[in-house]
């Protein structure tokens, strides 16, 4: 069995700012991403596939990001491999 690694960046506008999202597929088909703010802070989280929807699983996350869960799960969508 060969080990694949797919990732990939999408830009995403959230509150007027373009910002990068890093996605690392994972085996179990939800996705390791990154972003950061204004402030170069990284924040670290998994998007994870539950019931249809894809979701934002992390700790200590910024309200901008954690409210903008559908424009990145669209984005994810429109982008997955």
């Amino acid at each position: 069995m060969t080990a694949t690694n797919i990732a990939f960046t999408i830009l995403i506008k959230i509150n007027g700012r373009q910002r990068e999202f890093n996605f690392r597929k994972r085996s179990d088909s939800n996705y390791d991403t990154d972003t950061n703010d204004e402030q170069s802070n990284r924040y670290i989280f998994r998007m994870e596939k539950m019931e249809g929807n894809w979701k934002i699983i992390g700790k200590a996350l910024p309200e901008w990001l954690l409210q903008s869960e559908t424009l990145i799960s669209e984005a994810l969508e429109q982008n997955k491999v």
